[in-house]
């Protein structure tokens, strides 16, 4: 199979490339990290200091979007909210779990959301956020994510040139794709990749 260099930077070109922010990672099938096995992650910064991202394709019951609320129930009257709306909570990697962030779509900001570059989605931090998933149509996509995954100056670029990742542009009907088991699928798809030539590699043969 050929490489082609939308699919995978080596370290070199990596000082070179456009910010990867904005961009997806996607896990080889061999990847040996559970926790990140067939992750699709989006990545939300990139420097020489480091990077971080959410991933975006785990659900996880480690806290229901109930317990969140009841977590922060200072900020606003938790009993008054529908419960009966469900709303998925996603791991967002192994790193800082008592953050609670929302991704979500652009028709909708407050002071503490901050834009994604390269793409058309946003990140909310604050607690204000919580009540509109179910009390709000706006934002009209979104997820709620706890912890989220980071790496070391140097770190990711390592693991891209040893082919533990692949790179490729994202898009909102990926990010906010309901059903969470396609979307690794989807993007290799998208990616024009024959998933049995991948096998259980951690790079390209």
């Amino acid at each position: 199979i050929n490489i082609n260099k939308n699919y995978l930077f080596t370290g070199i070109h990596m000082q070179q490339a456009t910010s990867l922010i904005g961009q997806f990672l996607i896990a080889m099938p061999g990847m040996d990290d559970e926790r990140f096995k067939k992750s699709v992650v989006l990545i939300t910064s990139f420097s020489d200091e480091g990077a971080k991202g959410l991933i975006i394709n785990k659900p996880t019951e480690i806290l229901t979007y109930k317990e969140i609320i009841e977590k922060n129930s200072d900020d606003f009257n938790f009993k008054e909210l529908d419960f009966k709306k469900n709303i998925d909570v996603f791991y967002g990697g192994p790193v800082d779990f008592e953050k609670v962030v929302v991704l979500h779509s652009n028709d909708y900001s407050m002071p503490e959301t901050n834009k994604i570059l390269n793409t058309d989605c946003s990140i909310t931090g604050s607690k204000k956020i919580l009540p509109l998933l179910v009390e709000s149509k706006f934002p009209i996509k979104s997820k709620l994510i706890i912890g989220c995954s980071e790496w070391e100056s140097g770190q990711l670029e390592s693991e891209i040139k040893s082919s533990d990742w692949l790179i490729w542009s994202s898009d909102n009907s990926i990010i906010f794709e309901e059903n969470s088991e396609l979307i690794w699928l989807k993007v290799i798809s998208n990616m024009g990749i024959n998933i049995g030539s991948l096998s259980n590699q951690r790079g390209f043969a």
